[in-house]
C-alpha cells in the first residue's frame, strides 16, 4: 500500500446493506451457488484480519462461511508484518500467525506471507529503529528465522514491500533500511528468504507499478539487475488499489507484459476498486455498481489474457466486505471497493470477476 496508508482496516461495520445500494435480490446473489476459487487454476485469495483484531476471522466467525466458500488463498492484512512477528531483538511472536496458518491448512487454502521487510515507521519494530550492530547480519537473521518457522506452511512471501519512491525521478525510497544498507538490503532479504525456504515463491510487491510508467521502469531496472546477478526473485505483486477509471487498462496490460517478458510470476496482490473518487456518491447506485462490475471484469480479463498460466501467481482481494475496507478511512469518504456487501451477499462486482473467469 501507499507509504502514507495505515493498514488498519476500517473498524466500523454496517450490519446490513445500506438503503440505496445494490441489494442481493437485485444481484440474484450468485455467490450463494458459485465459488470463484473453483473457476480458476490459480489462487483466488483474500486479505483477512486475525489475532485480536476487531474483525479477526477467529472473533467474527460469521465471515468464515463466505471466506471458506469463495477463496483458496489467505493473506494476513496485518499480523505477519515486521512489528508483529519480531517485536523485540531476541523475540519472535508467532502465535497469531500460526493460528492463521493452521486455519488455512485445515480449510485447504494456501497462505501468502505479507511482508518480511516494509518501511513505515509504525511497522518497523522499535528495537530495530535503534539497532546499532551489524545490519546485514541482523536483517538476514530476521528474514531467516521467520521463513524457517513457516517453511512448508507459507507458499509465498512478499519479501520486499514498496522500496521505490515514485516521485520524479523514481528511485529507492530513503527508508531506514536504505539508510543503513543502501539498496543491498533488498537482495539480502531475498537471498536469506530463499536459503531458509527454497520451496517458497518470493515476490517484490508495490503500488502504482501498474499505473505510473516511471515507477514501472525503475522497478523493471531493479528486477533486471537482481536477475542478472541470480538473486532469487520469482514474481512481482501488483497491489492494484485502483479507481473505476484509473489507470487505463492498456497501461495495466503493458505492466503485466513487461513482467511476463522477464519470466516472472504476476500476482494481483491487493485488489480493490474505489468508487467514490469524485466524492459525489452517497450510496453505491446501480449505475455505479455496473461501472465497478465492468472494471473488475476488465482487470481480470487483462490478467488472463496477458499472463500465461504458468506465471499466474493469483489474484487477492484486499478485504471481504465493503464495511471493512481501509479505503474509506484513508480517503475520509465512503467507498465500496470490494465484491461483497456487509451482509455477505455478492455485488455486481462479483459477477464481473465471475464473467471474466468464465469467459462470458
Amino acid at each position: 500500500m501507499h507509504k502514507k496508508i495505515h493498514r488498519v482496516l476500517l473498524l466500523t461495520s454496517l450490519a446490513f446493506a445500506i438503503p440505496g445500494t445494490v441489494s442481493a435480490v437485485e444481484n440474484n446473489d450468485k455467490a450463494a451457488t458459485v465459488a470463484l476459487k473453483n473457476l480458476a487454476a490459480f489462487p483466488i485469495g483474500v486479505a483477512v484480519s486475525a489475532g485480536d483484531e476487531k474483525r479477526s476471522l477467529f472473533k467474527k466467525t460469521d465471515q468464515q462461511a463466505l471466506i471458506n466458500q469463495q477463496f483458496n488463498s489467505l493473506v494476513a492484512a496485518n499480523i505477519m508484518k515486521m512489528r508483529y512477528l519480531h517485536p523485540a531483538e531476541n523475540q519472535f511472536s508467532y502465535d497469531d500467525a500460526d493460528a492463521l496458518a493452521n486455519y488455512a491448512k485445515e480449510h485447504g487454502m494456501i497462505l501468502h506471507g505479507h511482508a518480511l521487510v516494509w518501511h513505515p515507521d509504525y511497522q518497523v519494530p522499535a528495537w530495530m529503529k535503534n539497532y546499532a550492530g551489524d545490519w546485514d547480519a541482523m536483517l538476514a537473521h530476521h528474514v531467516t528465522q521467520i521463513c524457517k518457522h513457516f517453511a512448508g506452511r507459507v507458499a509465498s512471501w512478499d519479501v520486499a514491500n514498496e522500496v521505490i519512491d515514485e516521485n520524479v525521478p523514481a528511485g529507492y525510497r530513503n527508508s531506514l533500511f536504505y539508510q543503513k544498507m543502501g539498496k543491498s538490503y533488498i537482495e539480502r532479504a531475498f537471498v536469506a528468504a530463499h536459503a531458509a525456504d527454497p520451496a517458497a515463491d518470493l515476490y517484490y510487491n508495490d503500488f502504482n507499478t501498474e499505473a505510473v510508467q516511471s515507477k514501472l521502469d525503475f522497478m523493471l531496472g531493479m528486477i533486471d539487475d537482481l536477475q542478472v546477478r541470480h538473486i532469487p526473485v520469482h514474481g512481482i505483486g501488483f497491489q492494484m488499489h485502483v479507481n473505476s477509471d484509473y489507470p487505463a487498462i492498456a497501461q495495466i496490460r503493458k505492466s503485466f507484459k513487461a513482467v511476463v517478458k522477464r519470466g516472472l510470476k504476476v500476482r494481483i496482490s491487493e485488489l480493490d476498486v474505489a468508487m467514490n473518487q469524485r466524492n459525489d456518491l452517497k450510496t453505491l447506485t446501480p449505475a455505479a455498481a455496473a461501472i465497478q462490475k465492468a472494471r473488475y471484469k476488465a482487470i481480470v480479463a487483462a490478467y488472463l489474457e496477458e499472463v500465461p498460466p504458468a506465471l499466474r501467481g493469483g489474484i487477492t482481494f484486499w478485504g471481504v466486505v465493503d464495511g471493512e475496507t481501509w479505503l474509506s478511512k484513508f480517503h475520509k469518504r465512503t467507498e465500496w471497493p470490494l465484491l461483497f456487501n456487509d451482509d455477505y451477499t455478492s455485488k455486481p462486482a462479483f459477477d464481473g470477476v465471475l464473467e471474466a473467469l468464465t469467459g462470458k
